[in-house]
């Protein structure tokens, strides 16, 4: 078994390092890059699981080039039949381009039907302006009108202590357009992340 994970800047482990000057470098020197790939939430999820990870995020990736990502890793013959397999799920409207929502979710599902997988919202719920019922969503897409986001706000709150990049505290009143991606967590916020997963992934896998 192996834990494969898809995603963008929340899975790449923006956020893991302390030095501000890499906060808005989505590809940072080769250093900061490992850093944050073996920092992030795959790592301590894999932990949990007690087996080897993969984290296929990427800085600035949006839906569709997630969903890209799962093709060429299927493509190519990498995904094996006993991984599991997270997609983290990005802003859905980042690029603008010929790909709708729906679309891209239907056609990432369509590939990994038959897989052992399952959907997050990183900091936007995917499905928020689209007219698409949520409640039929199959339950390997956890709290889809939710994100990650709104679980770490809610830690912060409850617990007083930063999970955001940098020592940052309540971001979302620092900046209007946080929802965009404009922080990320830090190395607990990350943690944190990890065990929310399997929480959510344990009994059903």
């Amino acid at each position: 078994m192996r834990l494969i994970c898809f995603g963008d800047s929340w899975t790449a482990g923006h956020g893991v390092e302390s030095d501000l000057k890499y906060k808005e470098d989505a590809f940072p020197p080769k250093f900061i890059e490992n850093l944050r790939n073996q920092n992030s939430w795959p790592r301590w999820l894999g932990e949990k699981l007690n087996c080897a990870y993969v984290n296929m995020g990427v800085c600035g990736y949006g839906n569709e080039y997630i969903l890209r990502s799962v093709i060429d890793s299927i493509d190519n013959g990498f995904l094996e039949e006993n991984d599991i397999i997270i997609v983290m799920l990005s802003y859905p409207y980042r690029y603008h381009d010929e790909h709708d929502v729906i679309k891209v979710y239907n056609r990432m599902e369509n590939l990994l039907k038959n897989r052992k997988h399952f959907y997050f919202n990183s900091f936007y719920p995917t499905f928020k302006h689209e007219n698409f019922d949520t409640g039929n969503l199959p339950d390997y897409f956890i709290e889809p009108n939710k994100s990650i986001s709104d679980y770490l706000k809610d830690y912060e709150i409850k617990n007083d202590i930063s999970v955001w990049e940098y020592n940052s505290r309540m971001v979302w009143n620092d900046e209007k357009n946080f929802w965009e991606g404009d922080y990320h967590p830090n190395l607990l916020g990350y943690k944190f992340i990890g065990n929310y997963i399997y929480e959510n992934i344990i009994h059903k896998i």
